[in-house]
């Protein structure tokens, strides 16, 4: 049997081989696409022309599973720093409960004195549920210009000074912000050029209002999918520059938007207890598209004065098989007859089975003047129908769309 052989590398016609021809420049941007530092390191063995490119990669990816000793890691680390030779265009840290914040603080220190400009940290520090304190060094960096924060659930406090002057994006995730109302705020008083900020699975339940303020923001997004832990009071939204909005799950009691002058997508899907006193008009009345629940867009259009919508295109509104009321949705669609895109999204009940019809008549108060067809199309694969087995499939999906025939599946 005839032995396989390992592919030779491409070889130019003087005998070079393709890869040690390339630049120095070319390699370090090859070495860069490699996700962890100890994999750049590793290339240091092929020969002694790649032993010191790895210094030359401007970023640090480090994941600590506690395979090495733990001063073995800490002196690896500070190797790492010392031997590179540029500065730092990232630099990523995830040591979960391995060290205390003294000594992750000065790591973030080396990190910040190489004009890192994004910076990831999920940190769950060794000390007994403590609060994290950022550290002076990074909030007073004039270099960072993005932060991704997890904290795993732990409480974050910031000192006492201005910072983040270069601030563009922020992620805080699993982040406690405690029982201070002034927290967000002073965070963001603190950011003059931030444009991104998400708070994902953040513990707000202890905040009386939550209030996103800043001038040159323009993409926020808010996100919490644990029902059990309880909602803040208010959240309250006001950024002149906001293009983008995303608001969903289990988040606060009430819902309030002002000054959303710039603002073209939206989707505002929250888990709402008690009376609803949110209040969307006419904050976001420059809306393009937007996704949203078809009670609570309903309780907001009751309680505005005028729940127009002038430059709304794109209507997707989510509802639930034994929420939903046929008349209620008409009633919706006639404060917005000039739609060019509608969805009707029906979300999966955990119980029983449910059915759903549309009769005749129903088809003809869903066709307006600018309503040329409506398709429902097939579901996973499915022929369409419009009785659907809810133990089998996550939702169904009604979709309708604008064209010059009038089309009806049944």
């Amino acid at each position: 049997m005839k032995k396989s052989e390992r592919p030779k590398a491409l070889k130019r016609e003087d005998g070079v081989d393709f890869i040690s021809s390339m630049p120095d420049a070319i390699l370090v941007l090859i070495l860069s696409r490699l996700f962890f530092t100890k994999e750049t390191i590793r290339s240091s063995i092929l020969s002694s022309r790649w032993r010191y490119l790895w210094t030359a990669v401007p970023s640090i990816h480090i994941h600590y599973e506690g395979k090495l000793k733990k001063n073995e890691f800490k002196e690896f680390l500070y190797w790492v720093f010392v031997n590179k030779s540029v500065d730092l265009n990232s630099f990523r840290l995830c040591c979960s409960n391995y060290y205390s914040m003294s000594t992750v603080g000065r790591w973030i220190h080396a990190a910040v004195t190489r004009n890192v400009k994004q910076l990831e940290l999920t940190l769950c520090p060794n000390q007994n549920y403590e609060d994290i304190e950022m550290p002076h060094c990074l909030v007073t960096s004039g270099s960072v210009e993005v932060l991704e924060l997890n904290l795993s659930r732990r409480g974050l406090k910031l000192p006492n000074i201005m910072g983040f002057p270069s601030l563009r994006v922020l992620e805080l995730e699993c982040v406690d912000l405690l029982e201070d109302d002034n927290l967000v705020k002073r965070f963001l008083e603190s950011c003059p050029l931030l444009e991104e900020l998400s708070l994902d699975d953040c513990i707000i339940n202890k905040l009386g209002v939550l209030c996103i303020s800043c001038l040159k923001l323009k993409k926020l997004t808010i996100f919490n999918g644990n029902e059990d832990e309880g909602l803040c009071g208010s959240i309250k939204v006001s950024c002149p520059k906001l293009v983008h909005l995303d608001i969903t799950g289990h988040l606060a009691y009430n819902l309030y938007f002002e000054c959303l002058n710039s603002l073209k997508e939206a989707a505002i899907d929250p888990e709402l207890e008690g009376n609803i006193r949110s209040v969307l008009f006419p904050g976001i009345s420059q809306v393009e598209s937007l996704l949203t629940d078809i009670y609570f867009f309903s309780q907001c259009i009751n309680a505005a004065r005028d729940p127009s919508l002038p430059k709304l295109k794109t209507l997707v509104l989510t509802t639930t098989i034994d929420a939903f009321n046929f008349s209620e949705f008409i009633r919706i669609l006639k404060y917005y007859p000039k739609l060019e895109s509608l969805k009707l999204v029906i979300k999966k009940q955990f119980y029983g089975r449910e059915e759903w019809e549309l009769h005749e008549g129903d088809r003809k108060r869903i066709m307006t003047p600018d309503l040329k067809s409506a398709e429902f199309f097939e579901f996973k694969g499915e022929k369409p129908k419009l009785v659907s087995d809810w133990d089998e499939v996550r939702c169904l999906e009604m979709v309708f769309s604008w064209g010059k025939k009038v089309t009806f599946f049944y």
